[in-house]
C-alpha cells in the first residue's frame, strides 16, 4: 500500500478496509464475542456505579423534577454534593482504569494477532493481566489520557474560554442592544474557533495512535519507547488517520438506527481496520530505515 503516486487516499482507505474485511473472514463471530465481552464488562462497571450512587448517595444522580432531569451525572461526578458522590465516583474510575486498561489492550491484541495471519484466542484478552504487562497496560493508559488532557487544554481552553465569556454577558438581563449584538457575534465565532480547535486537536492525538500496537509487538518495549515510537511513526500521517477514522462515521450511524444491534460487528470492523493502518504505519516507517526491521527486538 502507498499514500502516494498512483493512489489516492480514498483508494488507500479502500484497500485497508479490504484488508480488514478479509483478515475478519471467517473470524467475524468470534470478533463480535470479543467485542460483547468488552463492552459487557464496561457496562457492567457502569451499572454498579450508578446503582452505588442510588444505593448510597442522599439523593439519585439523575432525577425528575417539572419534566425535566436536575443535577446531571457528570456535574454531580465532577461538582459532587455529598462525599459518598464523590468516593464513589473515585472507586469507579480506579476500576475502570484497572480493568478496562489491560482489557481493552487485550482487545487490540487479540486484533494484532488476527492481522498477523494467525487465529487468535479469546485468551488474548487477558494477555495484559500477566505480571509486568499489566503494569505497562495502566501506565499507557494513564501516560496518554494525561497527555490528551494537557493536549486538550492547549487546544481548546482559549476558544472554550471565549465562548464563556460570550454566554454570560447574554445571559444579563440589562445588557445593551449593541453589547448583546457584539455577544452573539462572539459566541459564533467562539463555536467556529472551537470547532477548529477540536479537529486540530483530534489530529494532533494521532500522535499516540500507534501506542498499543507496539505495546503488542513486544514484551520488551516500555511505555516510554511505545509512545515515542508511535510519534515518530505517525508525523506526516496524522491527518491521513484522522481522516480514515473519520471515514467509519457512515457506520456507526447505524448504531443508533438499530438500537445498537450493529455495535458488535461495526466494532469489530473498526477495530481491524485501525490494526490494519497501524501495521501499514509501522512497516513503512522501518522500511525507510535502511537496514533496520524492528527497533525493538521480536514479538512477544
Amino acid at each position: 500500500m502507498c499514500l502516494a503516486g498512483e493512489e489516492t487516499k480514498m483508494s488507500f482507505y479502500a484497500a485497508v478496509k479490504k484488508n480488514a474485511k478479509a483478515v475478519l473472514s471467517g473470524r467475524w463471530a468470534a470478533g463480535v464475542g470479543v467485542t460483547l465481552f468488552v463492552l459487557c464488562v464496561a457496562a457492567s462497571l457502569t451499572a454498579l456505579e450508578l446503582l452505588s450512587l442510588w444505593a448510597f448517595a442522599p439523593q439519585p444522580s439523575l432525577y425528575w423534577r417539572g419534566g425535566a432531569v436536575e443535577h446531571g451525572y457528570f456535574l454531580r461526578v465532577f461538582f459532587g454534593h455529598s462525599p459518598q458522590e464523590l468516593l464513589i465516583a473515585g472507586l469507579a474510575l480506579s476500576a475502570y482504569i484497572l480493568l478496562l486498561a489491560p482489557l481493552t489492550l487485550g482487545g487490540v491484541r487479540w486484533h494484532y494477532v488476527l492481522i498477523h495471519g494467525e487465529r487468535p484466542r479469546f485468551a488474548e484478552l487477558f494477555y495484559f493481566f500477566a505480571g509486568g504487562r499489566y503494569g505497562r497496560a495502566v501506565w499507557l493508559r494513564l501516560q496518554v489520557a494525561l497527555r490528551c488532557l494537557g493536549w486538550g487544554i492547549a487546544f481548546l481552553a482559549l476558544p472554550a474560554g471565549l465562548l464563556s465569556i460570550c454566554v454570560r454577558f447574554l445571559l444579563i438581563d440589562a445588557l445593551p442592544r449593541a453589547t448583546r449584538v457584539i455577544a452573539s457575534v462572539g459566541v459564533l465565532v467562539a463555536l467556529a474557533l472551537l470547532a477548529m480547535a477540536a479537529i486540530l486537536y483530534a489530529i494532533h492525538m494521532g500522535r499516540y495512535a500507534l501506542s498499543s500496537y507496539l505495546l503488542c509487538e513486544s514484551d520488551r518495549l516500555s511505555v516510554r519507547q511505545a509512545i515515542s515510537a508511535s510519534i515518530r511513526y505517525t508525523k506526516g500521517y496524522r491527518g491521513v488517520k484522522f481522516l480514515f477514522t473519520l471515514s467509519y462515521a457512515g457506520w456507526y450511524l447505524l448504531v443508533p438506527v438499530t438500537l445498537l444491534l450493529a455495535l458488535p460487528f461495526v466494532l469489530p470492523y473498526h477495530m481491524a481496520g485501525e490494526t490494519v493502518f497501524a501495521r501499514y504505519l509501522v512497516e513503512r516507517y522501518r522500511a525507510e530505515q535502511v537496514g533496520v526491521t524492528q527497533e525493538f527486538g521480536g514479538a512477544a
